[in-house]
């Protein structure tokens, strides 16, 4: 399921809104306090809950008009009939034919490859308005059950439930929404249900069957949970002493030996339970929309980015629709969409963001409260070469971070991308000036902040003049060890995968892609035609070939004009599929990172 867009009349603080476009990944809504964010999460819920819209001029109870909702959904194959078949009731379906071929063409239409419904609905119905069969239109009307072999026709009546119902259903098992409060839910009767309910009340459950039948799943759980809470480091699900309930219990330590040194769940600390229930949801259901209120509510700031990375990088095929007050939650992603609610009196409004705009980067920090030094607030800051290494090098950071106890302890350093890396290198400027700049930018937001700390790329520099540049860095400076960061993506698996994503048709392989380098490594343009010996894994021609120039090409010639490279966008995702399986390929670029972290936590002497 996926929500494509949404609007709101009469509801909560909404008196109307214009169409609220939702994309694939992570949504972010944000705001002031009170402008309206948890309601326009709550409307979004299975059931819409009555909260009319009140004025001055509307307020009495008579006077009110009933909220009601337009959503576009998506549903993709199978997804439809799979809940009908879970809930097992009879709908009605009008036709013109035979009934037994009518019945083929409800499983058909249920089993299409994806389907967008226009839903209407208000707190006591759900409609779709572009429904293919209603038991009002014209023609005979058949009653069908849902089998494992598809829809079976059972007779010539109306019982009034109709595909509305298989939505309501899907909508039901498929949403899940977590709230800024104190889940209490590690601890529930040994026997409640293996799919997880919507408000995790059956938490334990779910998760002793993991454990016991999936327990690599489950292992990767407790990991992701040691990644975002340093003080967590194991996790069992165990039944109490003479007792027909399960219990969640969270380890401050690997080894399992003794019980009295594990706390239960409900007695952790505030935001696990909710994450725990996330990360169950994400792991285990297919393709679910995620609404989760406030998120820096219940969690630290370094955890709540922790837990959007892992959402953004393993678990991208759910969507997630979250409200926060957070800069650096929003900055520690690649977000589809961004929507800004304010409020004037009575009346709340929202505005779809383009982060790119600076104006819209200014209203957004306005309503956030924060300014420029907000968002630099940070023990470390790393000036970076553009976005694109802004987003990859957190990630490479967290996703290979060392889990002892004490590299945990330490604060990621702020990657931030510079205004423009050619005032370093201009003859006009004044580089150490320009240096100093940055250097006293990057203090300025704490006292206890450490100095500047670079990374550039050695494009277009001699020996020469990155040893001036390091000088005039006060030593805090590193080079990419090739001419760009995109010389290591050159991966085709990678590229492949990245670009069959985007394109239809026929798929690129990547033997194809092997095929290109091969011939086209070589060609003078790249600028490495001097160490090209007809192998682009030679680490020679790695150094010096204009990488980003090449993907450029690659993607021009072998999708045929249809999908042009896109360094902010498809560079990251390349890097997070070689990540996912071939770590070992951008060895030299992970260690990098790390030289860098260790760089930015070195005090500077200042005079």
């Amino acid at each position: 399921m996926r929500i494509h867009e949404m609007q709101l009349n009469g509801y909560a603080s909404f008196a109307s809104t214009d169409i609220i476009k939702f994309g694939s990944g992570i949504n972010f809504v944000v705001g002031q306090n009170n402008t309206g964010k948890s309601a326009l999460l709550r409307s979004l819920r299975p059931s819409l809950n009555y909260n009319p819209y009140r004025s001055a001029s509307s307020f009495k109870a008579e006077f009110l008009t009933e909220p009601d909702q337009r959503v576009s959904a998506e549903f993709r194959r199978g997804e439809l009939f799979g809940a009908w078949l879970r809930g097992g009731f009879d709908i009605s379906w009008s036709f013109d034919g035979d009934p037994s071929g009518q019945a083929r063409a409800v499983t058909d239409f249920l089993f299409q490859e994806e389907w967008t419904a226009r839903v209407w609905r208000t707190h006591r119905e759900l409609k779709i308005e572009n429904s293919p069969s209603s038991s009002g239109a014209n023609g005979t009307i058949g009653l069908y059950h849902p089998m494992p072999q598809g829809a079976k026709f059972v007779g010539y009546q109306s019982i009034g439930n109709g595909i509305s119902n298989i939505i309501q259903a899907r909508w039901q098992e498929a949403c899940f929404s977590f709230d800024a409060q104190r889940y209490n839910v590690g601890l529930c009767p040994i026997d409640m249900p293996p799919l997880l309910q919507a408000d995790a009340a059956n938490l334990p459950a779910v998760l002793m069957r993991m454990q016991g039948n999936n327990g690599d799943l489950f292992r990767t759980l407790v990991q992701h949970m040691r990644d975002i809470f340093p003080t967590v480091r194991n996790l069992s699900v165990s039944s109490p002493n003479h007792s027909s309930n399960l219990e969640i219990l969270v380890w401050p330590v690997i080894e399992q030996q003794n019980r009295e040194l594990a706390t239960n769940l409900n007695e952790s600390g505030t935001g696990l339970s909710q994450v725990l229930a996330i990360l169950t949801v994400a792991m285990l259901m297919d393709e679910a929309v995620i609404v989760i209120d406030e998120i820096s509510s219940f969690l630290h700031p370094a955890a709540a980015k922790s837990l959007v990375r892992i959402l953004e990088s393993h678990y991208p095929n759910h969507q997630y629709i979250i409200s926060t007050h957070s800069p650096e939650v929003i900055g520690a992603c690649s977000p589809s969409t961004v929507h800004l609610i304010t409020k004037t009196d009575f009346a709340s409004s929202v505005t779809s963001l383009d982060v790119e705009n600076i104006q819209h980067l200014r209203a957004l920090t306005s309503e956030l409260g924060v300014s420029m030094t907000d968002v630099f607030a940070s023990d470390r800051i790393i000036w970076v070469e553009g976005p694109t290494e802004e987003s990859a090098f957190p990630f490479i950071f967290e996703e290979t971070r060392d889990d002892s106890s004490a590299e945990r302890r330490q604060r990621a350093p702020q990657f931030t991308a510079v205004v423009a890396t050619g005032d370093f290198t201009a003859k006009r400027n004044r580089p150490d000036l320009v240096f100093d700049i940055y250097d006293r930018l990057s203090s300025a937001a704490s006292a206890l902040s450490g100095a500047a700390t670079f990374a550039f790329d050695s494009e277009g520099l001699n020996d020469d003049q990155m040893g001036d540049l390091s000088k005039r860095a006060k030593g805090r400076l590193l080079f990419l060890p090739r001419r760009m960061f995109e010389c290591y993506l050159l991966h085709p698996p990678a590229i492949a995968t990245v670009m069959n994503s985007s394109l239809d048709g026929a798929p690129v392989s990547p033997e194809a892609i092997d095929r290109f380098l091969i011939a086209n490594g070589g060609i003078s343009k790249y600028k490495a035609g001097g160490e090209w010996n007809g192998d682009w894994k030679n680490e020679k021609w790695l150094k010096k070939v204009d990488a980003a120039n090449l993907l450029s090409d690659l993607f021009n010639n072998l999708s045929e004009a249809r999908l042009g490279f896109s360094k902010r966008v498809h560079s990251f995702g390349i890097l997070k599929e070689i990540l996912a399986h071939e770590r070992s390929h951008i060895e030299g670029l992970i260690e990098f990172v790390k030289k860098l972290v260790e760089l930015s936590r070195k005090e500077t002497v200042r005079y």
